[in-house]
């Protein structure tokens, strides 16, 4: 078994610039998530440079992040000690199945209720959950966030028009 903490998920040094195409689809699910989370009072959406300190690996920035109303700290101006309920990545044309795989363990292991991650190759949403099988949504189906984020629902291809 592959002790996940001590796997970096990216060489020390190095790091992957998004494309605009990147930056579009974080936009794009920003744009509609956070009006729906707001809306129903569910908790609050973060963009990427939020930075999670979490126990036993690395910090992490995910591409958009999640948290519940009832886990949000009362001050709004402290970096979170405590994983997001929902973490979003968009694999980049560096990664690597290994390191994206070990990503998504490695949320799941420290409390992550839930992981979107998003291929701009296949224009897919893989969606992981704690003890589930993973589930993949293509370009005509609805990504939802049953149960994390009751009600959500989104057109994968509304992430995807970059043509």
């Amino acid at each position: 078994m592959v002790d996940i903490a001590a796997v970096p998920v990216a060489p020390e040094g190095k790091r992957d610039m998004p494309t605009l195409e990147h930056g579009e689809i974080i936009a794009a699910l920003i744009a509609a998530l956070r009006p729906y989370v707001l809306s129903q009072g569910l908790g609050r959406v973060f963009a990427p440079q939020t930075t999670y300190h979490l126990p036993d690996i690395p910090d992490r920035e995910p591409d958009a992040s999640f948290i519940r109303r009832e886990r949000l700290p009362k001050d709004p101006n402290v970096d979170p000690d405590m994983p997001p309920d929902v973490a979003v990545e968009v694999v980049s044309r560096t990664d690597t199945f290994g390191t994206v795989n070990l990503k998504v363990k490695q949320y799941l292991a420290v409390g992550v209720r839930m992981v979107w991650l998003i291929n701009p190759d296949l224009r897919t949403v893989d969606v992981y959950q704690p003890g589930e099988p993973s589930r993949r949504f293509n370009a005509g189906d609805t990504l939802t966030g049953d149960p994390v984020i009751p009600g959500f629902a989104l057109p994968v291809s509304e992430l995807f028009t970059w043509d």
